[in-house]
């Protein structure tokens, strides 16, 4: 399931054109987005959270010539279920 595909589920559920679902679906992401790049940890419950997590800098190898390069540490967006997510899953 993609973006689109999520639009045409919510306009359906809700009763609203898939322009208005689009624009309450990129509404939501971008609230996510802002949050997650300042640091904040967003919870919806019975379904998961989203975070940040580092990743720590390592030692890799360029796949072109096979160099060794060192490979920066960075910010990366972490997503953990929640209950209800899981027990829907598996029920």
């Amino acid at each position: 399931m993609n973006k689109a595909d999520l639009t045409e589920v919510l306009a359906e559920q809700a009763g609203i054109s898939k322009v208005r679902a689009a624009g309450y679906i990129r509404i939501l992401t971008e609230a996510i987005q802002v949050a997650l790049c300042s640091n904040e940890k967003v919870t919806i419950s019975d379904f998961g959270t989203f975070t940040v997590s580092t990743r720590r800098e390592f030692k890799g190898h360029n796949p072109k010539n096979g160099s060794a390069m060192a490979v920066p540490s960075r910010r990366i967006p972490v997503f953990r279920a929640g209950k209800g997510l899981k027990s829907s899953l598996n029920s």
